[in-house]
Parts: structure tokens; C-alpha cells; sequence
């Protein structure tokens, strides 16, 4: 089982390459392909590792409270960042943008940005996660591994986009990792604790599509990036997401017992 994890952080990877270099010659589509890729790797390693669709976590299980912290975390995050700013006098809104416009934008951008993250989610909390977990990894190790892969996967998309940030590499890059980090000790415990990969799904949808939404033209006539940003790398932002993973990590973990064997579980469930 252990190669089907090598197997799957050089699929992802490598297809990541692949598309951000066709990104960077010009060629649009290379961003479908990043985008896509660790469902794309997660597929292809299912087949040639013969793990097929066990451990996809497509069931709705689990306590609802991980589902309803899936929904209203990044929204909630993102209204701190944004409302210490507004406090302190580091952000201002733009003249025509009110709660009901923000509401309806980020409904709209919903629809593309689930299947945006169904195409990352299958990958790292649908495949990498249930594996590492079926190989008894335990939890914070776990996360970090997936936290490290998703944020060395981002690495051609940020060379691709030279608008990507305004801040220096070496202060974009370690705030970058830290955010990554915490979101995904946050989501992958969802996974751990509900054996479902849907609030992670849901998590991430519409923290992207909120967060793109905030960063749309007009809705803020000035901001302070660095510490204020709605994005991951916000210094805000990682204290609030940096504190949910605290706080989801000291919810009593079930007493289940450690998987009986390397394989990855049925279909529909994780151990």
C-alpha cells in the first residue's frame, strides 16, 4: 500500500508540472489539467495500484456538526480578516458593495468551484488521506504529508501566475505553506472523523468561491494583503484557521480500533 502513496504524490506532481507548463506556454487548458490533477492521480494510481474506488468516502456519515463547520468556517474566517481590517482601518470597501451582492456572487460562483474542488478533494482527502490512514499514519502526520503535497502541487500555478502575489517569495512563501497547512489538518480531520469526503467538498467550494468573490473588482477599495488578505496566506487568516485546527483537534477522538490490515476499506467508508 505504501507505493501507492509514492505513486500518487509523483502522479500529482508530475501532472501539476504538466499543466502549469502548458499554463506557461500559453495554453489555457493547462489550468483544467492542474486543477483536475489529483483527481486525475488519484484515478490513474486507483487503477495501476489496484485499490480501485475502495475508501472514496462518498457516503453522508459522521455527526452533522463537521458538515455545518465545513460550511460556515471559511466564511467565517474570511469575516474576521476582513472585519479586523475594516476596525483598524486597513481595508475599505468599495462604494456599491453590500452583503446581499457579496451573497449572490458567491452563490453564482458556486456551481464551477464545486467542481473545482471535487477535482481536488477526490484526490487529497478522497484518496491520499483514507490511504495514509489505511497505512496507520497517525492524524497530525497524516495532515502534514497531505498539507506538504497540496502545497508543493500549488508550486507550477504560482511560476504560471505572475499576478498570483505581490509579496516577496520569501514572505509569501512560508505564510502560503502555513495556510495550506492549517486547512488541511482542518479538512482532513473532517474526513477522519465523518469517513466522508463531502465536507471537505463543501469546505473548500465555498471557501473559494467566497474568497475569489471578495477579490472581484470593486469590492474592496483598498486592503492590506499581508496581514487582511480573505486568501490562505492572510496573516489573519492563519491565526482564525490556525485556531480551528487547534480546537478540531481537541474534540474527543472515538475509541475505534486501528485498521485491521493495509488495504484501503469498502467503497463507501473509511475504518
Amino acid at each position: 500500500m505504501v507505493p501507492n502513496v509514492v505513486r500518487f504524490i509523483g502522479a500529482v506532481i508530475g501532472i501539476s508540472l504538466i499543466g502549469g507548463g502548458a499554463l506557461m506556454a500559453g495554453i489555457e487548458v493547462g489550468g483544467l489539467v492542474f486543477a483536475m490533477s489529483p483527481l486525475i492521480a488519484a484515478i490513474i494510481v486507483r487503477v495501476v495500484g489496484g485499490d480501485g474506488l475502495r475508501g472514496v468516502g462518498l457516503n453522508w456519515t459522521g455527526r452533522q456538526g463537521w458538515y455545518w463547520l465545513a460550511i460556515v468556517m471559511f466564511p467565517a474566517a474570511m469575516s474576521v480578516s476582513v472585519g479586523l481590517g475594516l476596525l483598524v482601518d486597513a481595508v475599505e470597501l468599495g462604494k456599491d458593495v453590500s452583503f446581499a451582492s457579496v451573497g449572490t456572487a458567491t452563490l453564482a460562483a458556486l456551481v464551477p468551484r464545486i467542481v473545482l474542488a471535487v477535482g481536488e478533494e477526490f484526490g487529497w482527502r478522497g484518496y491520499l488521506t483514507p490511504l495514509l490512514h489505511a497505512n496507520r499514519v497517525p492524524p497530525l502526520a497524516n495532515h502534514a504529508i497531505v498539507g506538504l503535497t497540496w502545497t508543493l502541487w500549488h508550486v507550477p500555478f504560482i511560476l504560471a501566475s505572475p499576478t498570483f502575489t505581490i509579496q516577496p517569495l520569501w514572505v509569501f512563501a512560508p505564510l502560503f505553506t502555513s495556510g495550506v497547512m492549517a486547512m488541511a489538518f482542518i479538512l482532513g480531520e473532517t474526513r477522519l472523523r465523518t469517513r466522508s469526503v463531502w465536507p471537505a467538498v463543501y469546505a473548500h467550494a465555498i471557501g473559494s468561491a467566497l474568497c475569489y468573490t471578495l477579490l472581484g473588482e470593486g469590492v474592496f477599495a483598498r486592503i492590506d494583503p499581508l496581514w487582511f488578505s480573505p486568501r490562505p496566506e492572510g496573516i489573519v487568516m492563519i491565526i482564525v484557521t490556525g485556531v480551528i485546527a487547534i480546537l478540531v483537534f481537541r474534540v474527543p477522538r472515538p475509541a475505534t480500533p486501528p485498521p485491521a490490515s493495509d488495504q484501503l476499506p469498502p467503497f463507501l467508508s473509511i475504518p
